[in-house]
């Protein structure tokens, strides 16, 4: 009788467990070191042509094993013009959001990125880590150049996705002008990006290769990184 009646709770529980929504924690999809480097080079090459600079330039602040911190340099120096490097020297022991008052912007720059969804997640915003604040202007950067939904981003990269995942997904679907969530679902299913190229009948080196962004920010954009301050 007692073993029947530990049975139930446990059967509970294993219900619970499946039935409940995953997680980035507990449904990261793994990445293959190739597939970071296509997302990688993606990241430097939209980045570079976005922000009008040479990939070059990003060697003394860009580390693969944080990329989308990319962002976050490019966009404080596009909002300041301020060259990347100055920007990357103030991090020296800081905060995105200390670093962003400091020069005159509200620590919760990268907010307005964030998908409604998931800010009770993280109570207030301007007291969010800075792998998050990384992520918000990655997803600003995508929804800039691409022109794609960032709660949809963000939706995609809580359910396990990587930033790397996002951009190679966006690209290729800007490519095949299909939903990226077709994408998304195959990656998050467990497929590779060697496996989805062969699906789609596409050169799995070229999903390196960015489409030209949007032209409705192209177009708009404001005064590229460090060029404000060249002009003085």
């Amino acid at each position: 009788m007692k073993k029947n009646l530990l049975i139930f709770p446990f059967c509970l529980l294993m219900l619970f467990s499946i039935v409940r929504p995953g997680t980035a924690a507990s449904t990261t999809v793994s990445i293959s070191v190739s597939d970071r480097q296509i997302g990688f080079s993606l990241m430097q090459q939209t980045a570079a042509g976005f922000f009008q600079l040479q990939v070059g330039e990003f060697k003394d602040y860009q580390q693969s094993s944080a990329p989308a911190g990319l962002f976050s340099v490019l966009y404080l120096a596009m909002e300041t013009g301020d060259s990347p490097q100055a920007i990357h020297k103030k991090q020296k022991g800081k905060g995105w959001g200390k670093i962003a008052k400091e020069l005159g912007l509200p620590a919760n720059f990268h907010g307005k990125y964030m998908s409604s969804k998931h800010k009770h997640k993280f109570s207030p915003v301007n007291a969010l880590d800075d792998a998050t604040y990384e992520l918000m202007m990655a997803i600003r950067f995508l929804h800039e150049y691409y022109g794609v939904d960032p709660e949809l981003l963000y939706d995609w990269y809580s359910r396990g996705l990587s930033d790397y995942d996002l951009f190679i997904a966006v690209n290729l679907s800007a490519r095949l002008q299909i939903s990226p969530v077709d994408l998304f679902v195959l990656r998050i299913s467990g497929k590779n990006w060697r496996f989805i190229a062969r699906k789609y009948k596409v050169d799995y080196d070229s999903l390196g290769q960015p489409v030209l962004p949007n032209t409705k920010f192209k177009n708009n954009k404001k005064i590229p990184p460090g060029q404000a301050k060249k002009k003085k």
